[in-house]
């Protein structure tokens, strides 16, 4: 542990009246260690002790930073009564924000008097405790800023305990937190247990980040003659909360056990979280007489000398810092007290302030409604006493969660009749009193089929409803004949098939279900179901379109057959090619395409039947076409073995090619080609492999830029 003397403190060892007087002011202390006893003043005697204008700075986790007095039950218990320590400045500066460092410790001594201290970031602030159930007659905690600590005032086994005019600020989180700015409970740590009455809390600002309660009552015995009222409260995050007996209440839960019934939920406006001044005088507090009567001035500053103080005037402020006697007394500020739509108008959206304000109307920009997290647009803003009466676009309806906000206007803002302007708010939730509207039901009729409409077996009916729903929308549609149900529609237009139907009479109703699952049953449609007449089968027709009659190829050749098939009271289901008598392919899909390949030079006659869906068929007319034998050079290649099974060799005589080279290419007798590659003319054999292709009859054929060389057919087992 360092500490360093920065100025000299005067220690008086005389004794009056059989007590010490000693008076340390003006130093400077600094530590360094995890652990530190802190400045720990003497206490052997009865000591009358001023500690006033000292600096002390820390990152101790473990002990204390002032210890003004003692822990537990000792022979040096009350030796300090009546200490003053004023003027101070703590500043602690570790890292642990779950440690309970103690700051400004006065145990087990009574009448403290701790004023115009700034404590900036001090776990445990001012910690006022008892182990033997001390009363105070006089003293106080006021005047003080404490800033960031995890509790400001800690009250711990002792009674009568003053807590005047303080600023109490934190941003700690309640994971780095879970005490109030001001705690008070019983010490259990003694037997019997030392008490914590009389408590009073007067005067003060509470300012929390985060929502960490502003007042902690630990137990039921210290609810006893304790008094809280004339403070202001504010949290950036949302309400500002306290605990009671382990319960955590709200602000008008807090006030409903009696407790703060003067005091306001409103932002203080610090111009900043350092020096804690706000920006206008806080005329909220209650007179609490001569003793309590100066407070720090705005210009407070701390060091060697007092800080500066101002006498409290006029109507008594609230938190640490005192303006100065106004020239002229601000205007009452108008405050936002709550919002509602009501069942009788639920266009109108309802704000409420604590004071009459006066005809002046802001723009209806200046207000932001969001209707379940949707901008909702203001048409019209009215002022009616302390009503603000916003006619909404659209009207609220029940559940709607709503919330309304203010920014405050450049020109027409709200304000009172004395000219007190009415601040901007976030957004509050507005009570929404809209009641669940009764639901109407749906309607639905059948349009189609009309009554006693005719069908023939097998017969497919098309349902086709008309569904509409006054209050909601329509959510599905049933089909029922009788009491069967056929199907349903979950989307408009709303209809059903109903197919192969038999002859019979049938009662079409339908049902239409709403979003509230409200069901309406249609009136019922008869139709009705003839026995079908017999039917005679009409022949299709079929023709080959291509090729021609009487066209000419030349050997070998893939020919390519299509025809034009039709039915006029069905389907074609296939077209089949014949040369003469012999079946050589078919095809089921238009244009009834079918290729094969022309080996054999000769006369074809080739016709096409065509098969509808009930098995009737029709032979078109035939076509003829010629196939001619091509120049060839069937001595210039030979191909072995054949038959083979894929792999196989060619020799090639003298090709006589004017060029290079030449292509040999594989095809099948359906026409397609498996194989094609270069040949060169120095080559006079290659080995071919085909094993992956089916069995079956293929050609080989060898071109050039001359035209075929020659063709060669084999068979692959």
């Amino acid at each position: 542990m360092r500490y360093m003397l920065l100025a000299f403190f005067l220690l008086t060892g005389l004794s009056v009246n059989s007590q010490t007087i000693l008076t340390i002011e003006g130093q400077a202390y600094t530590n360094s260690d995890d652990t530190w006893l802190g400045v720990n003043i003497p206490r052997s005697v009865p000591t009358a002790l001023t500690f006033r204008n000292n600096s002390i700075s820390s990152v101790n986790r473990n002990g204390y930073m002032l210890q003004a007095g003692d822990e537990v039950v000792a022979t040096t218990n009350n030796n300090l009564d009546g200490e003053t320590i004023t003027g101070n400045k703590f500043i602690w500066n570790g890292s642990d924000m779950t440690c309970i460092t103690h700051g400004l410790f006065a145990g087990n001594n009574i009448n403290a008097s701790i004023k115009y201290n700034y404590l900036d970031n001090v776990p445990m602030g001012i910690i006022r405790k008892s182990s033997s159930n001390m009363i105070n007659t006089a003293g106080g905690v006021a005047y003080n800023i404490i800033r960031n600590g995890a509790v400001a005032v800690n009250i711990k086994g002792m009674s009568d305990v003053h807590v005047y005019n303080n600023t109490l600020y934190t941003d700690r989180t309640t994971s780095e937190t879970w005490r109030g700015l001001v705690y008070i409970y019983t010490n259990t740590d003694v037997s019997p247990n030392s008490l914590s009455h009389g408590t009073r809390i007067f005067n003060n600002i509470f300012y929390t980040k985060y929502q960490t309660y502003c007042i902690q009552i630990g137990d039921t015995e210290s609810t006893i003659g304790f008094v809280s009222d004339y403070n202001i409260f504010y949290c950036e995050t949302g309400s500002p909360l306290f605990s009671y007996c382990g319960s955590t209440k709200t602000f008008a839960q807090w006030q409903a056990l009696g407790y703060d019934t003067h005091s306001v939920v409103i932002n203080p406006n610090f111009k900043d979280f350092v020096n804690f001044i706000p920006a206008a005088r806080l005329d909220y507090g209650t007179d609490l007489g001569s003793t309590w009567k100066d407070g720090l001035s705005i210009n407070a500053k701390w060091g060697t000398t007092n800080p500066e103080t101002t006498a409290q005037n006029g109507k008594w402020q609230v938190g640490a810092r005192i303006f100065a006697a106004p020239v002229v007394v601000p205007a009452q500020v108008p405050v936002y007290a709550s919002s509602k739509i009501t069942n009788e108008f639920p266009s109108i959206l309802e704000m409420t302030y604590n004071l009459d304000l006066t005809n002046i109307v802001p723009a209806v920009s200046a207000f932001s409604i969001k209707v379940n997290s949707i901008a909702r647009s203001v048409s019209l803003v009215a002022i009616s006493g302390s009503k603000v009466l916003l006619t909404l676009a659209s009207p609220i309806i029940f559940g709607d969660v709503v919330t309304v906000a203010y920014t405050k206007p450049a020109i027409n803002p709200l304000q009172t009749v004395a000219g007190g302007q009415a601040a901007s708010i976030t957004a509050q939730t507005v009570t929404n009193n809209c009641s669940q509207p009764i639901n109407q039901p749906p309607a639905v009729n059948i349009a189609s089929p009309t009554k006693s409409t005719s069908f023939i077996s097998p017969a497919t009916i098309t349902i086709e409803a008309t569904a509409s729903d006054p209050d909601g929308t329509i959510t599905k549609v049933e089909y029922y004949n009788g009491t069967v149900k056929l199907g349903e529609s979950t989307t408009s237009p709303w209809s059903f098939t109903w197919k192969e139907v038999q002859e019979g009479s049938y009662s079409l109703t339908a049902a239409a279900t709403d979003n509230s699952n409200t069901r309406t049953l249609s009136g019922s449609v008869t139709v009705i179901v003839e026995k079908a007449s017999p039917v005679i089968n009409q022949m299709p027709s079929v023709t080959i379109s291509s090729p021609m009659n009487n066209c000419s190829f030349e050997l070998p050749a893939i020919i390519t057959l299509t025809a034009t098939a039709s039915d006029i009271d069905g389907s074609i289901v296939k077209v089949e090619y014949y040369n003469g008598p012999k079946k050589i392919g078919e095809c089921l899909t238009q244009p009834y395409l079918f290729s094969f390949a022309g080996d054999t030079a000769g006369r074809y006659e080739i016709t096409a039947v065509a098969s509808d869906n009930l098995n009737a068929t029709a032979t078109s007319a035939p076509v003829s076409i010629l196939l001619t034998l091509q120049k060839q050079y069937p001595d210039l290649i030979n191909l072995y073995p054949n038959p083979n099974y894929g792999h196989f060799t060619i020799d090639m005589n003298a090709l006589n090619m004017n060029n290079d080279q030449a292509v040999a290419t594989i095809v099948s007798f359906s026409g397609r080609t498996i194989y094609s590659d270069i040949i060169t003319s120095e080559e006079t054999s290659r080995q071919i492999d085909i094993s992956d292709s089916p069995s079956g009859n293929y050609i080989i054929i060898i071109t050039s830029q001359e035209g075929i060389l020659s063709t060669k057919q084999f068979i692959k087992n």
